[in-house]
């Protein structure tokens, strides 16, 4: 079977994990996509970071379990300057915390690792997407609950505006603010703005967890019958 291809392949990869083993085996496929472009290994992260410069074209993979606060305002840098960033969760690696220290990048789960999965999640941050398997999402959202463990309070129903369901709509389908700008013909400071809404309204901290939110709780599907 043919493999996809990368038709926004990266300029460059840094590939920046400190398990020998992950990084052996990601490295083997990177390798044979072949149209990735150059290809850099680290076994250090805050070392990897510190190389990527002002370049959009540069996709930087790193592990969840391995991003301290450190190695998050790196990656913050990192992203300011262009770079892409897609971080890989594996199972007991899901701490809510360290999603919001990433927002903004795109999440694969190593549990769901192979060539074609990485090879789309690597064209899909490179378009300015932000990928999240529906699977990782319901997990997410699974601990989120765990770690939420009070008493239920009821809450009121969400109210969005028209133009922030229309944003939250195309959040999920894993647009960038620069997509959706162009997609609603508003600009992209618009578009921050009604993202910014729509992540206080729904009381989550990353867009991450809105699309989470959005999918569990039918937001989602019921904003798209309505369109």
């Amino acid at each position: 079977m043919s493999m996809p291809s990368l038709a926004l392949a990266p300029r460059e990869i840094v590939l920046a994990l400190g398990n020998e083993l992950q990084r052996y085996g990601i490295e083997r496929m990177l390798q044979s996509l072949g149209d990735v472009g150059a290809l850099r290994v680290c076994d250090n992260l805050a070392d990897a970071v510190g190389t990527v410069g002002d370049d959009s074209e540069t996709v930087l993979i790193v592990a969840l379990r391995e991003i301290d606060q450190l190695a998050a305002a790196h990656l913050r840098a990192a992203a300011d300057n262009g770079a892409k960033i897609l971080v890989l969760v594996d199972e007991d690696s899901t701490d809510l915390s360290r999603f919001a220290d990433v927002s903004g990048s795109g999440f694969l789960s190593a549990d769901e690792l192979n060539t074609r999965t990485l090879s789309d999640a690597l064209a899909r941050v490179r378009a300015g997407e932000v990928p999240m398997s529906a699977r990782l999402a319901r997990d997410l959202m699974a601990k989120a609950s765990q770690s939420g463990g009070r008493t239920a309070v009821a809450r009121p129903a969400v109210r969005l505006t028209p133009r922030e369901q229309q944003v939250l709509v195309l959040l999920v389908d894993g647009l960038s603010n620069k997509q959706i700008a162009r997609r609603l013909g508003i600009s992209v400071h618009g578009a921050k703005r009604l993202v910014a809404n729509i992540l206080a309204k729904l009381d989550c901290p990353t867009r991450t967890f809105a699309v989470a939110k959005a999918l569990r709780e039918g937001i989602y599907e019921q904003y798209v019958r309505e369109m």
